[in-house]
């Protein structure tokens, strides 16, 4: 009994302590299943839940990052457009004044010739009308020289001039007749138009006559027939040998001067305001006096 006592009571002391490791073992267990399955759950929902935060982030920047760059690009293409419409105008308006350009420049070349041609027309009519006027010159040196000798026979008639005439417009004085200019030019210039005039440059062959002469020159300045220039001695242009005499020149002079700044010295004689002779450098520009032998009657 006793035995048998000890076996129940081991008995239900074993299924005691069984029964309350079972239910001990389930306590812990079921815990340990709930507390981990929990924590394991809320660890996974809060990852999702951190997931699904961070994708959301990814993507707003995402969208915001494209939303920035089709703005960007729109504002560039609009730009980019304007650029290329403003540069298709410039193209066109560089088209345009190119074929202005052209188009001006063959009016031009067309005319330059026509201004060419007008110009060759110019110059052979001018050419023409010189000729002319050459011809009429000379038919009036005719008609002139008539016209004189005409007066010479109407002064001869008149007892006048004594059998002697000179041109129109030019002086008598013993048997010689004179002509004093109103332009002035260089000494050369002015030994060259007496020989036009079939004259020369005055030669004076005594005090008779330059008195004559200068009653006419004063008190302007005139050339006379009288250098140095070829031989370095004062001559007449018929080579006759001047006599120097002091009181025929403005007081100084002759002196060949050479502070002109023309070059060279003073090679040429002319009257100065009193009818007194100074020399100057030949291509002043002064008038003169011609002389030629007058006309029988």
């Amino acid at each position: 009994m006793m035995r048998v006592g000890t076996e129940d009571t081991s008995s239900v002391t074993v299924g005691n302590e069984y029964t309350d490791e079972f239910e001990n073992s389930d306590t812990r267990d079921d815990t340990h299943f709930w507390t981990k399955e929990s924590v394991h759950r809320f660890t996974r929902v809060s990852s999702v839940v951190r997931s699904g935060w961070h994708m959301c982030a990814v993507f707003s920047v995402t969208a915001v990052i494209l939303l920035v760059l089709i703005i960007t690009v729109s504002v560039s293409h609009g730009k980019f457009e304007s650029k290329f419409s403003a540069t298709q105008t410039n193209m066109m308006n560089l088209s345009q004044t190119l074929l202005t350009t052209v188009t001006r420049t063959k009016h031009l070349e067309e005319y330059g010739h026509k201004v060419h041609s007008d110009i060759s027309s110019l110059e052979f009519n001018l050419e023409t009308l010189q000729g002319q006027i050459s011809d009429m010159s000379g038919a009036l040196q005719i008609l002139h020289s008539k016209v004189s000798e005409l007066r010479c026979h109407i002064n001869k008639l008149n007892n006048i001039t004594q059998g002697q005439c000179c041109a129109d417009g030019w002086f008598l004085f013993s048997s010689h007749c004179y002509f004093f200019s109103d332009d002035g030019m260089s000494w050369s210039s002015a030994r060259n138009q007496c020989e036009i005039k079939k004259a020369q440059l005055l030669v004076l062959t005594n005090k008779l006559e330059k008195e004559f002469v200068v009653s006419k020159t004063k008190p302007l300045f005139y050339w006379l027939g009288l250098t140095d220039g070829r031989t370095g001695e004062w001559e007449w242009l018929d080579r006759t040998p001047y006599v120097m005499l002091k009181s025929e020149w403005m007081p100084g002079q002759p002196d060949n001067w050479r502070g002109h700044g023309m070059g060279g010295g003073e090679d040429c004689a002319h009257f100065h305001h009193d009818g007194r002779y100074n020399d100057d450098h030949c291509i002043r520009n002064y008038r003169y006096v011609c002389k030629t032998h007058a006309t029988s009657v």
